[in-house]
């Protein structure tokens, strides 16, 4: 079993993550699938969170266009 999401950015390439939920043994398929979506909620946080601080340093390269209202988001 296999969880996997994509993102499609502003340039339209595709960023794929996947994290795998197979259970070893005679483990519950279940915890299985609960441990694989705790790890893609991690991967998520991990990948907004570089596009987040990528963003705010696009901000911080020019103050005055956030106080103005003239920036946009980075697309």
């Amino acid at each position: 079993m296999e969880l996997s999401g994509e993102y499609v950015g502003c340039d339209g390439e595709p960023q794929r993550l996947r994290v795998s939920c197979e259970a070893s043994g005679d483990a519950d398929p279940l915890q299985s699938l609960s441990a694989g979506v705790v790890r893609m909620k991690e991967l998520v946080a991990e990948f907004f969170g570089t596009l987040v601080e990528q963003d705010a340093q696009g901000l911080a390269e020019d103050p005055d266009d956030a106080l103005d209202g003239s920036r946009t988001s980075a697309c």
